[in-house]
This record gives C-alpha cells, sequence and structure tokens, in this order.
C-alpha cells in the first residue's frame, strides 16, 4: 500500500473539506500564492510559452494563480486523489492544461511519470507528506524534469531544529485562525486544525533547515526561503545550467 493510499487524501469526504475550507485554516495561504505569482513574473515570464508543471496540484489553485499571470503557459498537474484531479478539472476548465494525471509521489518516486523538460515546477501543501529521505527523492526526480537553469519553488510546512519556537508556531497558527474567523464571523470552528495536523502520522514536518538541505543534496543551486510566517513557507531552488 503506498503513502498515499494510507493517509487521508483517498478519502472524498476528507478532500472536500479542504477543498471547501482550506483558506480558514491554512495560514496566510493568500500571501503565499502571491508572493509566488510575483517569483514567475519576475524570473520565469518571458517571450516564450512557459511549460508548468504543478505536483500535487489539489483543485488547481496555484495553476490558476500562475494563469492570471501569464496567459501563454501550458499546465501539466499531478495528483494522487481522484477526487482532487476531477475538481481540478472544473476549477482549470477552459484553461491551457496540457495533461491532469492522477499519480502519486511514491510513484513519481519509482520513475513512472517521464515527461519533456519543464521551465517551472511547483507544489503547495502536499510535500509536508513524505518523510525526508523520500523528500530528497523527490527533489532528485524534480531536478532530472527541469530544464536547465529552471526553478522549482515548494508553499509548506516547516518546523524549527527548536522545539519551544516549533511549539509557538503551532500557537500563533491557532491564534491566525481565531482571528480570521472572527472578523468574518464565521459559526463553524477551525481552531482545533493545528493540532490536529501535528499529531497526523503522515504530516512529516521537517525543518526548514533539513528541508533546504534536502534541495542541495538533490543538486539545486540557488537554494533560497522566500517567505515564511510560522509554520507556512516559500522556499525552492534551481537547477544549475548546463557548462
Amino acid at each position: 500500500m503506498s503513502t498515499f493510499e494510507r493517509s487521508n487524501w483517498g478519502q472524498s469526504e476528507y478532500s472536500k473539506d479542504y477543498r471547501d475550507n482550506s483558506d480558514n485554516y491554512l495560514q496566510e495561504r493568500t500571501t503565499l500564492l502571491r508572493i509566488l505569482a510575483s517569483f514567475y513574473r519576475n524570473f520565469v515570464k518571458g517571450n516564450e510559452r512557459k511549460r508548468i508543471l504543478d505536483l500535487g496540484c489539489g483543485d488547481g489553485v496555484l495553476a490558476e494563480t500562475l494563469y492570471a499571470q501569464d496567459k501563454a503557459i501550458e499546465i501539466t498537474g499531478t495528483d494522487g486523489s481522484r477526487d482532487m484531479i476531477e475538481a481540478a478539472k472544473i476549477r482549470l476548465q477552459g484553461l491551457p492544461i496540457n495533461e491532469l494525471c492522477q499519480i502519486s509521489f511514491d510513484e513519481i518516486i519509482q520513475g513512472q511519470f517521464r515527461r519533456s523538460p519543464f521551465d517551472f515546477i511547483v507544489s503547495s501543501f502536499a510535500i509536508h507528506h513524505l518523510d525526508l529521505p523520500h523528500k530528497i527523492m523527490l527533489f532528485q526526480r524534480i531536478i532530472e524534469m527541469l530544464k536547465p537553469g529552471a526553478y522549482f519553488l515548494n508553499i509548506d510546512v516547516a518546523e524549527t531544529n527548536y522545539m519551544p519556537y516549533t511549539n509557538w508556531y503551532y500557537v500563533l497558527w491557532k491564534e491566525w485562525i481565531i482571528t480570521r474567523q472572527r472578523c468574518l464571523g464565521y459559526q463553524e470552528s477551525f481552531a482545533q486544525v493545528p493540532e490536529q495536523a501535528r499529531a497526523k502520522p503522515e504530516n512529516h514536518y521537517d525543518s526548514l533547515p533539513s528541508q533546504l538541505t534536502a534541495l542541495g543534496s538533490a543538486g539545486f543551486s540557488e537554494i533560497e526561503c522566500h517567505y515564511k510566517y510560522g509554520l507556512f513557507c516559500l522556499y525552492g531552488g534551481r537547477k544549475p545550467n548546463e557548462d
């Protein structure tokens, strides 16, 4: 049984709840997407049509964000959840989608996803389902799928090497949720989400330094964290140009 099959993402109700409510409990997701869009405009967008790969594409919100920056793109998305792929088809209807492929990270690591090189590879709140050794293996596959000089960016969760800070970040996350739902007048509370997420065995929240080191181990250069708010961050690297 794959890592994906053992997780909750194979359950339709679970994936629907994520699609409906993620903006209410993913701290600063809108800001993270906005910063990623700015990165695309400043470092990727050009005169030529760009091929984009969205790993763990969910319902397609990240692909939709990039299309808003550049109408001349070609999008490929992957996700282990059939329900997420179907939701992405609906959200991205009419956009230049090359392919939406139901495939897990385990299968990608095993070499079952072979495509011509991409100009930009992105992921959002998905790779944390892999433990650190498998993150490194996925990063190695990602760098193989990039054109020389192309970038990979990941929006995800990162703890710290210092437990007092990590504990505080979970408190900060809960405080953000409570403040947001109070401001928006929500009746349903999501204040329990941080501790629930922390307790789930399928969530592997490695430290930010270890994830940046993993990128280096996979061969990336220009490795940097571009934004961090408590547990939530945007980081990435670049595939070196060929000599």
